[in-house]
């Protein structure tokens, strides 16, 4: 492959990444943002096996809650314990690309479902600047994520989510103050300075 080919494959990588950004920047509720991440997510690449780990503390106790209100979302969430997640994804904002012996990042994976997967891209969401989870794509081919492939974008696109999830749940009790519309939907009940 010459360089205007990877060129052109690296602007139409980054005109994916942004279409995906400008849609989730727009959503009103964090069910919206989170099915809108991983279904776009998966259809613009292709990915065939896209979930959210999240953990197991008192500052995602309502976030966990809002995600196991979708049935789409509650299928694809896997809650664990912050210490086996940090086992095997550091707290780093970089993300974390895996091949071969995947069995130690098993523990990522939701438990009521299965992927076949022998390569994986782990990017880290964070809540008010704190680690909260990952955003995880699984293929089963392993050469779909190897070590050393760039995760600039990806990087990008779990920045992103983890300051609009920031806006959508702010800073109070128990990591958030929200209220249920009749509509399903959540909004802010009071509005909290950073």
């Amino acid at each position: 492959m010459n360089d205007p080919d990877i060129v052109k494959m690296n602007d139409e990588l980054a005109r994916k990444f942004g279409k995906i950004e400008a849609s989730l920047v727009v959503c009103g509720g964090i069910g919206e943002l989170f099915e809108k991440l991983l279904s776009e997510s998966g259809a613009a690449f292709g990915i065939p096996f896209v979930w959210l780990s999240i953990l197991r503390n008192p500052e995602t106790e309502i976030l966990r809650r809002l995600l196991n209100d979708s049935e789409l979302l509650r299928n694809r969430l896997n809650v664990i314990e912050p210490a086996s997640f940090l086992e095997v994804c550091p707290d780093s904002p970089s993300s974390m690309i895996a091949s071969g012996n995947l069995r130690p990042f098993f523990r990522l994976m939701p438990p009521n479902v299965k992927y076949f997967i022998r390569s994986l891209a782990v990017a880290p969401l964070a809540l008010h600047e704190r680690l909260i989870g990952s955003l995880n794509h699984g293929d089963a081919s392993p050469e779909r994520y190897q070590p050393g492939m760039g995760t600039t974008l990806l990087d990008h696109l779990a920045a992103t989510v983890s300051m609009h999830l920031s806006d959508l749940l702010p800073p109070g009790k128990n990591g958030a103050t929200v209220t249920e519309e009749r509509s399903g939907r959540f909004c802010e009940s009071e509005h909290h300075d950073a």
